[in-house]
């Protein structure tokens, strides 16, 4: 039976662009597009797994916005969203591009969502019935307005005893401008970390202290996941679970595994690899959704990190940003 209590996410809804690298789409005129965001993405997922689930954004108050609107409604998806005159953010990325290096366009500022001031709703409309609450930290990086609303929902989300997630996506184009250790402003809200060593590094300044040779079988990894968890655990007390993703791409091969630091032990998931990967967008997404699933179901903390890098490692055949029916956390 489906629990009526509520996820919620909070960030910006994104039609990704792809084009094809090699130029071919202006030829034929055709474009891929895609509905994306990362709180979308974690909702889009959660909802499939058939969690309760709201999204708080911002949309156009035009045909784009209702037909989005629309869309998450089918997907069983709950929007708050405050609509304003004004367009969608957008991306440009090709199928075989990164989010994390240079090959991304964003074409997001402005947008409805970074020219929201978010006070359409109330803290009760926003909290009604809701148990978790997920953010990424691309959210609080694309405005102040947006900054400052993240931290009053993680701060009010504690104070109703509801547990809080977030995950350190790190993108180095969306804070070219501002300090990301402002995150640290967040952090004693946050009961559930996900990233990586290297993403804890930027945003908390934690230092990797081990040396690492760069290969996914070194060692020092999970020692650093294990010191940098701890360092975690000491500065943010509140913080229960830190979960690490770790992804090695060497041309067109894969090696993929996570950790999960919980009840003061690091586990460390199954390893997979591959020789050729179909998608790069919406994998750490995807991982944070089954990590969320399988907290909520109350799974065995081993249980929850094998389950979230196998549906993690399986988004990455998957075209688009969100997970398809081929990936059922309960039939893996």
């Amino acid at each position: 039976m489906q629990d009526l209590s509520k996820i919620l996410c909070f960030g910006e809804l994104l039609l990704h662009f792809a084009p094809d690298s090699e130029g071919n789409w202006l030829n034929e005129q055709s474009l891929k597009i895609y509905v994306g965001g990362a709180e979308y993405n974690v909702a889009a997922a959660l909802s499939q797994w058939e969690n309760s689930v709201k999204l708080l954004t911002a949309l156009p108050e035009n045909f784009v916005g209702n037909q989005l609107e629309f869309q998450l409604k089918n997907k069983g998806i709950k929007v708050l969203a405050g609509k304003t005159q004004g367009r969608i953010g957008t991306f440009y990325l090709s199928s075989d591009g990164d989010m994390q290096n240079a090959s991304v366009v964003y074409d997001r500022f402005p947008s409805v969502f970074t020219q929201s001031d978010f006070e359409a709703f109330s803290d009760d409309e926003i909290f009604s019935d809701v148990k978790w609450l997920h953010i990424s930290t691309i959210t609080p990086a694309l405005s102040d307005h947006a900054f400052r609303k993240c931290l009053h929902i993680m701060k009010e989300a504690r104070a109703r005893n509801i547990t809080v997630s977030l995950d350190l996506n790190y993108r180095a184009l969306l804070w070219q401008n501002q300090n990301p250790h402002t995150i640290k402003e967040l952090m004693p809200f946050v009961n559930v970390l996900m990233g990586n060593i290297w993403s804890v590094e930027q945003f908390l300044n934690i230092p990797i202290e081990y040396e690492l040779n760069g290969n996914f079988d070194d060692e020092n990894l999970l020692k650093q996941a294990g010191k940098t968890a701890l360092e975690i655990r000491r500065q943010f007390p509140e913080v229960e679970k830190v979960a690490n993703t770790f992804r090695f791409t060497n041309g067109e091969k894969v090696n993929y595994f996570a950790t999960l630091f919980a009840d003061e032990q690091l586990l460390v998931s199954e390893k997979y690899n591959a020789d050729k990967i179909e998608e790069r967008v919406g994998s750490g997404d995807s991982f944070m959704a089954a990590l969320i699933h399988g907290i909520l179901r109350g799974n065995p903390d081993q249980q929850i990190l094998e389950d979230a890098a196998k549906v993690a490692f399986k988004k990455l055949f998957v075209k688009g940003d969100t997970i398809d029916e081929s990936i059922n956390i309960e039939k893996l």
